[in-house]
């Protein structure tokens, strides 16, 4: 059964820029969205969106219902600038390179790749960007000197050397650099393209200063003034010009730490940069993008502008950043709109956050159900035993927090049994029964050993019945399930022995076989020999008083990368007595596992 994908165009531009691995985008498989949080006005009649993911499957999902949509899109990929802005994470004891970026992406940001892999990354993404613009959008990429070749004939084949538009320099004139053997790279480099040549743009000027007189000088940085003329006494002038069109070099500062806007996050950009483009690209209400969002600066300003806005970005820290800084914006504006300064604003005052492919089902089985049949594309119906229909199949989607078993499938064929009034007959067999003309597609989440065989065995409705379990059928999809760890208590006397004999995390373990699938050499793929290798940390209370943990310094378990945890912990309490002992363990991607214990010590 054919899985969901959307169909992509070939680039056609030229030149082309080969390396090793290119491979074209034909299609790319579907995934849909899991709404997490609501932020803003809750009662908008439209929200924008931030998403949570790899933004190749983000945008595989925005395909969907966006091909042709977005008005504008900005981008601030990684640069490959060898920058490690945060630890890497890593299974302990084993090494991880390469192609292991999604792993190590996980918590953090990080910017360092292969040459190879980094084209191979970006080309994909702009392709399914140019499919998200509408005829009259354009894009900006902003890159550095690390790349910035590369990118640009990798942008002339993917939209076309003719829809070019400019190469915009943004210089930061407040950057200090130490004693380095070279000139001092003190711009960026902003790549225009539109997607057709009948593209939106708005001129747009900036103020200058009035007659000013100074010292003579033909450059004022501070002003950013050039001299026309000078007065007898040999003074420059700076003429009365009102204003001055912006022209493809902007002098605009970095941001600079305890600077008005600034976030703490790495990769900050200043909004100056997001206003010129987003004023000149686009009008009120139109649709913004940017799939690398990091700070959230492109969402931030489009927020202002009364744009509609998507963002998105793989790391959760910049999810938790951009949410904060649009919840601040959104509730200043929904002031300004009860006091009518906002009567005219075309954007929404309400934004939703999403998850893509790394699905918390388990503990919601209406939307883990409504999640698994969006990606195997299955129809909906109501009012029926089944789930929906798909090809010529009826489909019933079992409970997926747990695995199909002997008492599901005589569930099943008793329900079929009673309702085969429903299906066509399409023929007869040689002893006269009926050959149904549609089938049954049964999805789950694993299955019992035996289950398939017995299924075989104990259909007698001559309804075709098939299995799919989405574990192995979708091994692509992140179903995140809780770790889970086995811990052992014991207490002598007032001797406390706390031991960790099991730790798993199947979200990360799925993450790492995904991985090492990418990884050719048998040598080089990351190897979990030990639980110990993807624990964290181990900290524990052994005095938990059910609403503030606060372990022991001496029963905080925090090694370096290089080392695993102890694994057994022990504690003399001061006197006997009854005790709470709380135990955390946090896994190498952040997942957490919370357990206690009551002792008599």
């Amino acid at each position: 059964m054919a899985n969901e994908f959307q169909k992509v165009e070939q680039a056609k531009g030229r030149p082309l820029l080969q390396w090793v691995g290119k491979k074209p985008l034909e299609s790319i498989e579907y995934y849909p969205a899991q709404e997490k949080e609501i932020y803003g006005d809750k009662s908008a009649k439209d929200f924008n969106k931030l998403f949570w993911g790899d933004n190749l499957q983000v945008l595989a999902h925005l395909l969907k219902e966006h091909r042709g949509a977005i008005d504008l899109i900005y981008i601030d990929p990684p640069f490959d600038s060898k920058a490690d802005y945060v630890k890497k994470v890593e299974v302990r004891g084993e090494k991880i390179e390469g192609q292991q970026q999604s792993l190590l992406e996980e918590k953090q940001y990080t910017d360092i790749w292969d040459k190879d892999e980094w084209l191979q990354f970006m080309y994909e993404r702009l392709i399914l960007m140019k499919e998200l613009m509408s005829e009259k959008a354009s894009i900006f990429v902003h890159i550095d000197y690390h790349r910035s070749s590369y990118l640009r004939l990798v942008m002339d084949e993917v939209f076309g050397e003719d829809n070019f538009r400019n190469e915009v320099i943004w210089y930061y004139p407040n950057k200090i650099q130490g004693n380095i053997n070279r000139l001092a790279a003190n711009h960026d480099n902003i790549y225009w393209y539109s997607k057709t040549p009948d593209f939106k743009f708005h001129r747009i000027e900036e103020e200058r200063a009035k007659s000013i007189k100074v010292n003579a000088r033909y450059w004022d940085a501070e002003k950013q003034l050039f001299a026309t003329k000078r007065d007898g006494k040999g003074n420059v002038i700076y003429v009365e010009r009102g204003a001055k069109i912006i022209d493809d070099v902007w002098i605009i500062p970095a941001i600079s730490s305890g600077g008005k806007d600034q976030t703490d996050y790495p990769t900050q950009k200043p909004e100056e940069i997001l206003e010129r483009i987003i004023v000149s690209m686009s009008d009120a209400g139109d649709s913004v993008l940017d799939c690398f969002a990091g700070s959230g600066t492109t969402c931030a300003v489009a927020q202002k502008l009364g744009r509609r806005w998507i963002g998105c970005d793989i790391n959760l820290g910049a999810i938790q950043t951009t949410t904060k800084r649009l919840n601040q914006i959104i509730a200043e504006q929904i002031k300004e709109k009860k006091g009518k300064l906002l009567s005219d604003f075309k954007g929404s005052l309400g934004f939703k956050v999403f998850n893509v492919n790394d699905y918390d089902l388990f503990n919601n089985e209406v939307q883990a159900k409504e999640i698994v049949m969006q990606q195997y594309g299955v129809e909906p119906i109501k009012r029926s035993y089944f789930d929906g229909v798909l090809d010529n199949n009826f489909v019933k989607v079992m409970p997926l927090n747990r695995v199909l078993n002997k008492m599901d499938i005589r569930t099943l064929l008793k329900n079929i049994g009673d309702k085969l009034d429903g299906f066509t007959v399409k023929a007869k067999s040689k002893s006269g029964e009926p050959i149904y003309e549609e089938g049954v597609l049964v999805i789950c989440s694993g299955m019992e050993l035996d289950v398939a065989d017995f299924l075989k065995k104990e259909n007698k409705t001559g309804v075709k019945i098939e299995a799919r379990d989405i574990i192995t059928d979708k091994k692509n999809l992140i179903f995140r399930k809780r770790a889970e760890a086995k811990i052992e208590v014991r207490t002598k006397d007032k001797k406390l022995t706390v031991e960790l004999k099991d730790f798993f995390s199947p979200r990360l373990m799925q993450k790492l076989e995904l991985e090492n699938e990418k990884v050719l050499k048998k040598e080089d793929r990351a190897k979990v020999t030990d639980f110990r290798q993807i624990v964290d940390s181990v900290t524990i209370d052994v005095d938990y008083d059910g609403k503030l943990f606060n372990a022991e310094e001496k029963l905080m378990d925090l090694p370096d990368k290089k080392e695993v945890i102890k694994g057994k912990y022990e504690w003399e309490y001061p006197k006997k007595g009854k005790y709470t002992v709380a135990v955390k363990i946090v896994d190498v991607l952040g997942e957490e596992d919370f357990q206690t214990f009551d002792v008599t010590a």
